[in-house]
């Protein structure tokens, strides 16, 4: 296509971050394919002509007690809304051992229902271990390496692509409804959560975005800049200045700079990729053979430069650098201190909850995508183990909670977007009207506003190529003390930048030499 003729053209040049603005409209950024235009437009993706709608009464009987509920499954062509009357009982009629299922912590009270949805209907038995959250990958490959069988685990996608590398998962591409799957999914979901050679390393368990801005209306307002929004990172800074500058707030921004390599890391990636529209970071940073192309003369070194200009004018709180997580950051985000907060598309829900957050209600709000992307993509996948109980009984665990139940209703993804805020795979589950009602329940008359942009970054937002190598959790762990430092001044520019390229080419060479 063209398009694509373009794009290519416009990247073969060096940008810069000013630039890269102006020239991602020519290069098709703009919240572009895919995206249906205007909030009306958006919710208008609801009724698409052509569309036919078949109903149809199924009965199953398993138990003894009587369950009835209607589901409306999504289709290309055709809506089927099935109302399936169903007897339930817990008592296992599946033989053989029960499944394995290991995650790690997060509202396990409501992961448990989900699974006992799942022994209900099939009759089945699952035991569920869960893995600390401080250091669940090691774990999770510790228990891989001594052989235990697991029949479904929780991995973020550069965990599960590098669970496949080392041949203790394997990829969905066999199960049999996997291009309906597909079908169903955000094409950009679908390249995040792929392997280098294109393969869907797991279900969708969930997707959200981190270092989405977040403002604080009502210290806008104090500033004499009502309503006013930032269309990238420059704009974000430049905003801060004025803000910093009426006294409104000082500093202005509580960045997503904590220390972690899900902190710090994760919002380099998203500025790299959100600055210089460049979403999988293959023509920043490591291109798709997965070689590190960056240097301190190159948009990496230009980033970091902001990054200590920003931190020397005051514009950023200087303790989010002690910060050790999400608890840290989270608590910071609320106090209402601050004009911006680059966040995690979850924790904003967070920040409109009164009982949690001091900002005033109806005044926290994410800033729209016009002129580039927010955030790096935050993953969640259910993967898919090659040692495990039943492989027919593995993957219907997987397809279960990853995709539909066999009546054809969205268990997790509608559950968790309503009480989480958390991102579906499936385009439609935003457009739930379950799911619509639940966000009006704490937006109010911004919540269709809201569910546009939660539309538009899915679209958007950067999706790194190197999550794909088995070399990016290492490197992630190595490089957030190393950006720390740069951006506190204690490290110059090029020192660290040269520490994060010769790094980055020996595990090239660990791993792909």
């Amino acid at each position: 296509m063209s398009g694509e003729k373009n794009e290519e053209n416009i990247f073969n040049q060096r940008i810069t971050r000013r630039k890269a603005v102006s020239r991602a409209a020519a290069a098709g950024l703009a919240v572009g394919v895919g995206v249906i235009a205007g909030v009306g437009g958006f919710f208008g993706g609801q009724s698409t002509a052509g569309v036919r709608t078949v109903t149809s009464t199924v009965t199953q009987t398993v138990g003894a007690a009587t369950v009835t509920t209607t589901v409306t499954g999504a289709a290309q062509t055709v809506t089927q809304t099935a109302t399936v009357t169903r007897t339930v009982t817990g008592a296992p009629t599946v033989e053989g051992p029960p499944l394995q299922f290991v995650h790690w912590h997060y509202r396990d009270d409501v992961v448990t229902s989900y699974v006992k949805r799942f022994e209900q209907y099939f009759g089945e038995r699952v035991e569920e271990t869960h893995l600390s959250n401080e250091n669940y990958n090691p774990l999770l490959e510790a228990k891989f390496q001594a052989g235990d069988i697991v029949d479904m685990c929780y991995a973020n996608f550069f965990e599960a692509a590098r669970l496949i590398e080392l041949g203790f998962t394997r990829d969905v591409e066999s199960f049999p409804e996997i291009k309906q799957i597909k079908a169903e999914m955000y094409p950009s979901i679908i390249e995040a959560y792929s392997t280098a050679d294109g393969r869907l390393a797991g279900l969708t368990y969930f997707w959200s975005a981190r270092s989405a801005p977040v403002v604080d209306d009502s210290i806008l307002e104090k500033a004499g800049m009502a309503g006013e929004r930032p269309g990238t990172w420059d704009e974000l800074w430049d905003m801060a200045r004025e803000v910093k500058a009426s006294g409104a707030a000082d500093p202005p921004v509580m960045p997503h700079w904590f220390n972690a390599n899900y902190g710090i890391t994760w919002d380099f990636l998203a500025e790299m990729s959100n600055a210089f529209n460049d979403p999988d970071l293959t023509k920043t940073l490591f291109n798709k053979q997965f070689q590190p192309v960056f240097d301190a003369r190159t948009e990496v070194g230009e980033l970091l430069r902001t990054w200590q200009t920003v931190f020397r004018e005051g514009l950023v709180d200087p303790t989010v650098l002690s910060q050790a997580g999400d608890s840290d950051h989270v608590s910071a985000i609320v106090t209402g201190k601050y004009a911006f907060t680059p966040t995690a598309l979850y924790y904003f829900k967070v920040q409109n909850d009164p009982s949690q957050s001091r900002i005033p209600p109806g005044k926290a709000n994410l800033v729209p995508v016009t002129k580039s992307g927010w955030g790096v993509i935050d993953t969640g996948l259910y993967c898919w183990p090659k040692k495990t109980t039943d492989d027919f009984r593995s993957q219907r665990l997987i397809k279960f909670l990853g995709w539909r139940t066999p009546d054809g209703e969205r268990l997790t993804s509608t559950a968790w977007a309503i009480t989480d805020a958390l991102g579906s795979g499936y385009t439609d589950t935003l457009r739930h009207p379950d799911v619509i009602e639940g966000f009006r329940g704490w937006l109010g008359d911004r919540a269709e506003a809201t569910l546009k942009i939660f539309d538009d970054i899915a679209n958007t937002m950067g999706r790194p190529f190197v999550f794909k190598s088995p070399l990016y959790t290492e490197w992630a762990d190595i490089s957030f003390p190393i950006l720390s430092a740069v951006t506190a001044g204690t490290t110059s520019v090029e020192e660290g930048v040269t520490r994060l390229r010769d790094e980055a080419d020996r595990l090239y060479r660990k791993f792909h030499g």
